[in-house]
């Protein structure tokens, strides 16, 4: 699975690297609002990034919504939700997937499976839901919808995988029915579909997903093939038609020329940990905590953007808070939030360990004037930011 991302990078947001002279033009229709989406437009959850940092971009595959509801009033969720985590610099990419079952708090809406968050409030309280959940800034989002799924399947002729296991299943209300046989196949747009819908697994929802990163890798495979240079243009307008983005053409041309110097080794996948759960008769997926947070740290605050505390130095109320939050929009992690020792500082102050230099000299960045102190018996690898009175 070492070529998971980029496979998927060309395949959901890349797919278009071949078409030269056309690439702004496409990708600028592309980054259009699609007017038959209700949930479309700007977005005012996602973050500014910070040159430097990491770049993480949520990745939305749609179900099917409400059989027979009118599309314009259709509420549908994300059956497919995974975080990249892209470190230019390093040339390091990390991808996260998260099972739609999995239990959290949606803002405004309650306790709900995170697939929820689509339905209720499109790409825009998806992105802060997963913000809140995960800890994490989110800085663009990728919808691919359900209609374009199976369309893009086709436009690639059909995408060939091993089936290892007969999948039966029938949901007449749902009007779901998978009948695939085990065996090297070429599945087309239905039969695709009927795979990664699939959840009759022993593992669960984590087996689901496994099988979703395997489909994907199958796209890429697929469109790597000298053939699918010839079915392009069906391709991009398929694609057009069929994902919303917020990633501007520019952005895309940046990142697909990056993708192409990633080597294998520095791409790595990763599956939220944690069990299936009934709770009050639902199913759910039920995140082990103390992993989560250790993998969340691993893939989203390695290296570049460590642990950093907040202190109120000057004595206006909420200013702490304000802080923190403008660092975790930066892309750091915020791990205390609390007073000084006192109010008296008049000038901002960062308090950094000897190994956490660089860390302390991004942050000093967005200030105006803050003064650096380096300070060897601090606690390891937390860089501490004493506001002063030079911000209100």
């Amino acid at each position: 699975m070492k070529k998971f991302f980029k496979y998927t990078l060309i395949a959901v947001l890349f797919i278009v690297l071949s078409v030269g002279s056309g690439f702004y033009y496409v990708f600028h229709s592309l980054n259009k609002p699609n007017p038959g989406n209700p949930n479309s437009g700007n977005l005012t959850n996602t973050d500014e990034f910070v040159k430097g940092g990491r770049l993480n971009i949520l990745l939305l595959g749609l179900d099917a919504g409400t059989i027979g509801a009118s599309e314009e009033h259709n509420r549908h969720r994300s059956d497919t939700m995974m975080v990249f985590s892209i470190d230019r610099d390093k040339k390091d990419i990390k991808v996260l997937s998260i099972p739609r079952d999995t239990r959290v708090k949606i803002p405004g809406v309650g306790v709900e499976k995170i697939n929820a968050a689509m339905a209720f409030g499109g790409p825009d309280l998806a992105v802060k839901t997963v913000k809140d959940f995960l800890g994490i800034p989110i800085h663009n989002y990728v919808v691919v919808n359900y209609k374009g799924f199976k369309e893009i399947v086709d436009a690639l002729g059909g995408v060939e995988i091993n089936i290892e296991k007969p999948m039966k299943y029938d949901d007449n209300a749902g009007n779901l029915h998978i009948d695939l046989k085990p065996g090297l196949q070429v599945l087309n747009g239905d039969k695709a579909e009927q795979f990664v819908r699939f959840r009759h697994y022993p593992g669960g929802d984590l087996d689901r997903v496994k099988a979703q990163q395997k489909f994907i890798e199958a796209v890429g495979k697929t469109i790597l093939k000298p053939s699918t240079l010839l079915k392009l243009p069906k391709i991009i307008n398929t694609v057009q038609e069929n994902v919303e983005t917020d990633i501007g053409p520019l952005e895309v041309a940046g990142l697909a020329n990056f993708a192409r110097q990633v080597g294998t080794d520095n791409i790595k996948t990763f599956i939220l940990p944690g069990e299936g759960k009934y709770i009050s008769g639902v199913s759910y997926f039920i995140p082990f905590q103390s992993q989560m947070n250790d993998m969340i740290d691993q893939i989203f605050f390695d290296g570049g953007y460590s642990k950093v505390a907040v202190l109120n130095g000057n004595g206006s109320s909420g200013v702490a808070s304000k802080i923190a939050r403008e660092l975790e929009q930066k892309g750091f992690k915020v791990v205390r939030v609390a007073n000084a020792d006192s109010f008296d500082y008049e000038t901002t102050t960062i308090i950094y360990p000897k190994e956490k230099k660089d860390d302390a000299e991004k942050i000093a960045r967005i200030f105006t004037n803050a003064e650096m102190k380096e300070e060897p018996q601090l606690q390891a690898g937390l860089t501490t930011v004493i506001v002063g009175k030079d911000i209100n």
